[in-house]
């Protein structure tokens, strides 16, 4: 379902912490885009949680950059850099393959546009045909993209949540989001869990995953202490259920 986190102008950008549970919780690519100079920048495709901190900390963004971050569950197309996300708004689909870009405006997506939806398509996700197909001819400029009949037609053909943003740093959303200390967030996979590590199956409140890339090195391993795990013993309770858990 992937996660959209949006920093307007003048909001604080998120937390290392906030970034890496955004990762695991959504852990097949990330990417962000920003406003700079009138136009939009993207750089997607990162793989690695690694990957992806070490590019967030070169920006050094402040509370002056907007700036939408994206983390990515494949629903279509594979777990493949071209389709991660932010996309540009463009009726050319081939573009949004592109893993840095300049363009006039940037979209992100949470949900699954059924609309054009199609499994066997193994090059494209339904999200970049959705945008070349429709959404390109729906906003074609900045008024576009505040028109309130236009966001509402988006939301009712897609029941998704969107994040626009164009060059002069103006954010969109469309959609539900959660608002957390100024910053929006399109569902709760960037709020704090309790992780119990059991020789490498990582239980988060019940739950059981395998968490690739949460022990990876990453940009900030210098500057905090790398987030712990609990040990999870026999006989200790699951605090969902009430009882002891299960092995």
């Amino acid at each position: 379902m992937c996660i959209i986190c949006a920093s307007k102008a003048g909001v604080r950008q998120p937390t290392e912490a906030m970034l890496r549970r955004m990762f695991i919780n959504n852990p097949h690519g990330a990417g962000y885009m920003y406003a700079r100079d009138g136009k939009v920048r993207i750089e997607k495709g990162f793989m690695t949680w690694g990957d992806f901190s070490r590019a967030v900390k070169h920006e050094a963004f402040t509370a002056a950059d907007p700036v939408v971050y994206h983390f990515r569950i494949s629903t279509q197309a594979g777990v493949i850099p071209e389709m991660t996300q932010p996309f540009p708004l463009t009726s050319e689909i081939a573009q949004t393959k592109g893993l840095g870009l300049v363009c006039p405006a940037g979209v992100a997506h949470n949900g699954i546009v059924r609309l054009t939806s199609d499994r066997t398509d193994r090059e494209y996700s339904d999200t970049a045909h959705y945008i070349a197909e429709f959404m390109a001819y729906m906003i074609r400029n900045v008024e576009d993209m505040k028109n309130p009949a236009i966001l509402s037609a988006v939301e009712r053909t897609t029941n998704s949540k969107w994040a626009l943003l164009d060059g002069s740093g103006e954010i969109v959303t469309v959609g539900g989001f959660i608002e957390d200390g100024g910053l929006l967030f399109s569902n709760g996979t960037y709020q704090e869990v309790s992780y119990y590590d059991r020789g490498g199956i990582v239980y988060a409140h019940g739950r059981q995953g395998m968490i690739r890339s949460f022990y990876e090195d990453d940009a900030y391993s210098d500057d905090e202490p790398e987030e712990s795990a609990g040990d999870l013993e026999a006989g200790d309770i699951n605090p969902e259920t009430g009882e002891p858990w299960d092995f």
